[in-house]
């Protein structure tokens, strides 16, 4: 997009936008995670309920700052001089933010009230061009100006108020923030997300967290030298580090969110639902950012882990699998044939273990190079069974689509002669893409080239585009598959784009 004086915001699906991240927003995201940084040394300097109460606070802050702007930028495009400058203004505002909530200086919940007013201000200002430039967002923005406006009004009236009643103003206020886009996604209509950007925006936050917490071991680990006690208890932090990037990677970053689940018949309940549980995911990185940093810092094999700190890296932990487990919930898998079940099963049965092993630990104290394998060895345990499962159910699919193939042999004139159109690239099922379904698996015309679900998807696409075509020949677009179809004849041929 050209860099002008002024360039009014844009609906982002009305632009030539692929949905990549900006620069912009990356620098943006390195800002935030600075900021986390600061919050997770203040917490790791004082692990008690008190100190867990105030980190979980400054982060609900900071992690909704973010939120609001990464959803605005998700639904409109805009990169001139006057976006930029709002920008820089709300990143110096959230590292203010975070110094106070971090270091508590004298008079602390005024520079917070005001480190908070400014960093909301340049979104508020953001809509504001909205309403100026782009009618189509209207009702959507005017509605989530007035609720931001009137948050930032309670905590300035909370400055009237004595310094120990003004943090339950704060909750009210940000109850309303939170409650907003509840009632908004009814008049989202004019202004629809852009899932891939949406989805990369909080994979790539996700991601730069997680990089932060091995920051944090690596930093320990130089402090108090090479040692095969850093080595090992380093090494078990490393393992449980991977494990979370596996479990969220692996599973949620590519999956689509569903239009309906257990927990929301619409998509866009749905999106709400994964948009909120990536605060208490991202919460719980953070935090075990700070517990693997303690781990590290274990003297002897034989010490048992202080109880403090067993139970923030036992409870973050938890409340991560826990996350993960919801998310799992509303989205569909990006591996075939895993279904609901299969993925959070193994996530609540991995934290259930994790609390039996903190009773264990609190019981029997044993040593700390015990109690933090079991930890790991369960963290990888919930992968292992999901992987299995995977396999499981490939295999099985593998040969029904086998004997499908067998029972089906026979002489086929349209596939012994057919001259395939190329093979689609990232191909998907466009008819259940506008009604906001998930195809179970992707078929393409031979003839040509057009990509629609197979008849195990409710819709069958691919069929109907058959019947309404004549075309009567399509193959798979699964990987690793490699066969061919004609409905005419009902008969398959295996190894067909090989063959041919």
């Amino acid at each position: 997009m050209p860099l002008t004086k002024w360039q009014p915001p844009v609906l982002r699906h009305e632009v030539a936008d692929d949905g990549r991240v900006t620069w912009l927003e990356l620098f943006f995201d390195l800002i935030y995670v600075a900021a986390l940084i600061q919050l997770g040394d203040r917490l790791a300097g004082d692990i008690s309920w008190s100190g867990m109460l105030r980190f979980g606070g400054a982060f609900v802050m900071l992690w909704w700052t973010w939120t609001g702007t990464t959803v605005f930028t998700n639904r409109f495009a805009v990169d001139d001089i006057t976006h930029r400058l709002l920008s820089f203004v709300q990143m110096f505002a959230v590292g203010n933010l975070a110094i106070i909530a971090a270091t508590t200086p004298s008079n602390w919940t005024t520079w917070l009230v005001v480190a908070y007013i400014t960093a909301r201000l340049p979104l508020i200002l953001m809509y504001v061009r909205v309403l100026v430039g782009e009618a189509k967002g209207e009702k959507l923005t005017l509605f989530l100006v007035q609720a931001f406006v009137a948050s930032l009004v309670l905590f300035a009236l909370s400055l009237l108020l004595p310094s120990d009643v003004r943090p339950v103003v704060w909750a009210i206020a940000l109850l309303i923030e939170f409650g907003a886009p509840l009632v908004a996604t009814r008049k989202a209509t004019g202004a629809p997300i852009h899932e891939e950007h949406f989805q990369e925006r909080y994979a790539l936050f996700t991601i730069i967290v997680l990089g932060e917490t091995f920051v944090k071991t690596l930093t320990e680990i130089g402090s108090r030298g090479i040692s095969i006690e850093t080595q090992v208890f380093g090494g078990l932090a490393f393992v449980i580090l991977i494990a979370i990037w596996w479990t969220y990677f692996d599973d949620v970053a590519d999956a689509h969110i569903r239009s309906t689940s257990a927990l929301s018949k619409t998509q866009g309940g749905n999106r709400l639902i994964w948009t909120y549980i990536h605060l208490p995911l991202a919460g719980a990185i953070t935090g075990f950012g700070v517990a693997a940093k303690k781990v590290v810092g274990v003297e002897a094999f034989s010490d048992a882990l202080k109880e403090n700190y067993l139970w923030l890296l036992i409870g973050t932990l938890v409340v991560l699998l826990v996350a993960v487990a919801i998310l799992d919930l509303v989205t569909a898998s990006p591996h075939y044939a895993i279904e609901a079940p299969e993925r959070v099963v193994p996530r609540l049965l991995a934290a259930a273990a994790l609390g039996g092993v903190g009773l264990l630990t609190v019981l029997a104290s044993p040593a700390a190079l015990l109690s933090v394998g079991l930890i790991a060895a369960i963290v990888v345990a919930q992968i292992a069974i999901e992987v299995m499962a995977a396999h499981k159910s490939e295999y099985r699919i593998s040969r029904e689509v086998s004997a499908v193939i067998a029972e089906s042999a026979g002489a086929c004139e349209h596939l012994e002669e057919v001259d395939p159109v190329p093979i689609p690239v990232n191909g998907v099922c466009s008819s259940c893409a506008e009604a906001g379904k998930e195809p179970v698996q992707l078929r393409w015309c031979l003839t040509c080239g057009f990509v629609g679900c197979c008849d195990d998807t409710p819709g069958q696409h691919a069929r109907l585009h058959h019947e309404e075509t004549g075309h009567t020949m399509i193959g798979t677009l699964e990987r690793g598959d490699d066969w061919a179809y004609c409905y005419l004849h009902d008969v398959s041929a295996q190894n067909f784009l090989s063959r041919s």
